[in-house]
């Protein structure tokens, strides 16, 4: 969904010619070849240090949430004796912080900055994933997952207001998408961590394996914490970042003005009211609901493999990345094939939603080892869906900042909230496991919700453009009615006054 490019004056009439064919494909591989030097300078620079930020804080804070599997397959579970129904409770305690933190949050980001708050919480991020090494028992473990919950509430909702502050359209969907990609990358790089962990540090200095994981995971994440308090600019309203210049900052509002966006306001009660009434609110929350509840499997297959009995300790942490490399490459494609397509984003949607209909078909039935794999592999290609999915919601929203927040928080609050319980219902590892026959079967038809969701998001969508092209028809009509009886007028007036001009014989 692209808009009015942002020009120079000097520009104007360049900008105005048909684009080349490599300026085409340029749009489709990145941002596109027609920009003015001015634009291109400054977008380089909010990746330089937004997505850098963005995309490596999340990856730290993915690694660290992400451990805890690993540690669980690696020698936590028998060190501090944790029953089958402890496993699920591991993520239900880390999203009962994340629903308690996630309104808090959000006031606070309306008070306080969130170059001083964001960071803030990454650095008090960081000391607590130092606490999980000295974890005594299941209960210390518990309460140091909901802490961490709490803390990391305001990251990921944090991120996208940011991006969808300074970037347009055409640049949002690739860089939510290269930030989401961060997870499969962090959950790979666990695996491959606590492997390399478990056969060379396991027993070093009297502590376990599992435990250096974590000490290992403090001491990456340390750094990353600082350096948010310069890498994020606020918004371009009341940006103090020293890494732009105020003509930077400057070109940066006209570009968000360019696409309607107007600054922040603090909510009113008005305000609250149309967001409630408004359909975007209930349409993207309910998609991302069935989004976070069907995209579960993949959590469980190191579970799966853990109870074949024919797999290592070290192949039980690495042969679960290969669905992270999955969903990391389709993640990316997904991204560059809705930007291909003119920003179809609906279009797009489709294809990983299929894909995880198949998926979890296959993970229910469980025919074979091999179909059963094949089946968690596509569980991780579907994850791709949720950066596209809050693209669209950017877009939708883009003219209402408070709106896009809003419907961003919430979303994301009630999709986590939904996978504090979900999975203890239904995927519960004392009693499925390790085929979980019934729970997937409900994920089946959660999956196929997820489709429709898409189609009602695009009616909805559809809908409210056409209502605004009829009212704009409306509220154009009687300027073109008054100019017309004004330039008839002014013909007539014309002719009269040559009439009586003209000499008499």
């Amino acid at each position: 969904m692209s808009g009015p490019p942002i020009v120079a004056d000097a520009d104007l009439e360049t900008a105005k010619q048909p684009l080349t064919r490599w300026q085409r494909i340029e749009n489709v591989i990145w941002d596109g070849g027609d920009r003015t030097q001015e634009e291109r300078a400054l977008v380089r620079r909010l990746d330089i240090f937004i997505m850098s930020w963005a995309t490596i804080g999340y990856f730290v804070r993915l690694l660290d949430s992400a451990n805890v599997t690993n540690a669980y397959v690696s020698g936590m579970k028998e060190d501090l004796n944790f029953s089958g129904a402890d496993y699920n409770l591991l993520s239900t305690f880390f999203i009962i912080g994340y629903i308690i933190g996630q309104v808090p949050s959000q006031l606070i980001l309306t008070r306080v900055r969130p170059s001083i708050w964001l960071p803030t919480c990454e650095l008090l991020w960081s000391i607590v994933t130092f606490c999980f090494a000295g974890a005594r028992n299941v209960r210390d473990v518990f309460a140091l997952r909901i802490v961490l919950g709490f803390l990391e509430s305001p990251f990921a909702v944090g991120v996208l207001t940011i991006m969808g502050s300074w970037y347009t359209p055409r640049e949002l969907s690739k860089r939510i998408a290269i930030f989401y990609s961060a997870c499969y990358a962090a959950s790979m790089f666990s695996g491959y961590l606590q492997a390399g962990i478990y056969n060379g540090m396991d027993g070093h200095l009297g502590l376990a394996g599992w435990r250096w994981l974590f000490i290992f995971c403090g001491v990456i994440s340390l750094p990353f914490s600082i350096y948010g308090y310069i890498a994020i600019p606020d918004n371009p309203y009341i940006c103090k970042a020293r890494w732009l210049s105020p003509s930077q900052v400057s070109f940066a509002v006209k570009r968000m003005e360019a696409y309607g966006r107007r600054p922040p306001v603090l909510l009113s009660w008005a305000k609250i009211k149309r967001v409630l009434t408004h359909w975007p609110l209930y349409a993207f929350t309910a998609a991302l609901i069935f989004q976070c509840v069907a995209t579960q499997p993949l959590n469980y297959f190191a579970v799966w493999l853990k109870a074949l009995n024919r797999f290592s300790v070290y192949q039980v942490n690495l042969i679960p990345t290969a669905g992270q490399a999955v969903g990391l490459v389709t993640t990316l494609a997904y991204s560059w094939i809705s930007d291909a397509f003119d920003g179809n984003r609906w279009g797009t949607l489709l294809i990983p939603g299929i894909i995880n209909l198949v998926g979890m078909i296959l993970v229910a039935i469980g025919p074979g080892f091999a179909a059963t794999l094949v089946g968690y592999l596509l569980n991780g290609a579907s994850w791709g869906f949720w950066p596209i999915l809050f693209a669209w919601a950017n877009e939708i929203c883009a003219k209402d900042p408070e709106e896009r927040a809003i419907v961003i928080g919430v979303s994301q609050t009630f999709g986590q909230a939904f996978v504090a319980w979900v999975p203890v219902v239904i995927l519960d590892t004392s009693k499925y496991a390790p085929k979980f026959t019934m729970g997937y079967s409900i994920l089946c038809g959660v999956s196929a919700l997820q489709l429709v969701m898409i189609y009602v998001i695009w009616w909805y969508h559809r809908r409210e453009k056409r209502q605004e092209r009829r009212d704009q028809m409306f509220d154009e009509q009687p300027t073109r009615t008054e100019d017309t009886i004004h330039h008839t007028a002014s013909h007539g007036d014309g002719q009269v006054q040559a009439t009586s001009e003209q000499p008499k014989n």
